[in-house]
């Protein structure tokens, strides 16, 4: 039996039911500072800590020269919210192409890293072990288990982006601190106009995650 269709299911009920949301948004965040962490890196710059709060807001603190230049900057504050849907395509990459196992063993490596270098808050912490931990169970279960495994982290990541990003839109403000804004400031661009292309790339992220699994969820 294929537990797909089963470990979809439950991601989708975490990411729909409030108090389980509440939880599940936690490792949404986690890929956002991730992805924030990584275009830093990508910008030239050197990434000091990231910290992820029960309350499951997070901040990437970063430094460098590229931080005065505009164009960096607004370059890392744009990859947080399409960094989820992004990692859940790579998973569903992984799942279409038979490379699940492989898929995971480096989803679990990157936790251990993500863990040692960058998370510095409990909270980040403890989801930073679990994802890492489910990903290394899921790659020594073998083929099946890892296709499981690997489209609920990719159902999590990819509708959890969406969910975000589309939440966050309504109530950026220019000059709030947020993502948004930073761009606004650094770009010029109105928030609004950030904010969409949030969430247009979120959902495309997560259409194609769903389509390249589809066949493990449906076979």
């Amino acid at each position: 039996m294929s537990w797909g269709p089963v470990l979809a299911a439950v991601v989708g009920i975490g990411l729909v039911v409030s108090p389980a949301w509440r939880v599940a948004r936690g490792w949404v965040t986690l890929a956002h500072e991730v992805g924030h962490a990584l275009a830093a890196i990508v910008a030239e710059g050197r990434v000091r800590r990231i910290r992820v709060e029960l309350d499951t807001s997070g901040v990437t603190e970063w430094s460098g020269t590229s931080v005065r230049r505009r164009i960096p900057r607004g370059f890392v504050a744009w990859w947080g919210y399409p960094a989820p849907g992004t990692g859940a395509v790579l998973l569903g990459v992984a799942v279409r192409t038979g490379h699940e196992v492989v898929g995971l063993g480096v989803l679990a490596v990157a936790a251990v890293v993500v863990l040692a270098v960058w998370v510095r808050s409990a909270w980040g912490a403890a989801l930073t072990v679990v994802l890492g931990a489910a990903a290394a169970v899921g790659a020594a279960g073998g083929d099946p288990a890892a296709a499981s495994v690997a489209v609920g982290i990719a159902a999590l990541l990819g509708v959890g982006g969406v969910r975000a990003a589309a939440a966050a839109a309504p109530r950026t403000r220019r000059g709030d601190g947020s993502d948004q804004a930073t761009l606004a400031q650094v770009l010029w661009l109105p928030v609004g106009v950030w904010s969409a292309t949030m969430v247009v790339t979120a959902v495309a992220t997560a259409a194609a995650a769903a389509a390249l699994v589809a066949p493990a969820v449906t076979g």
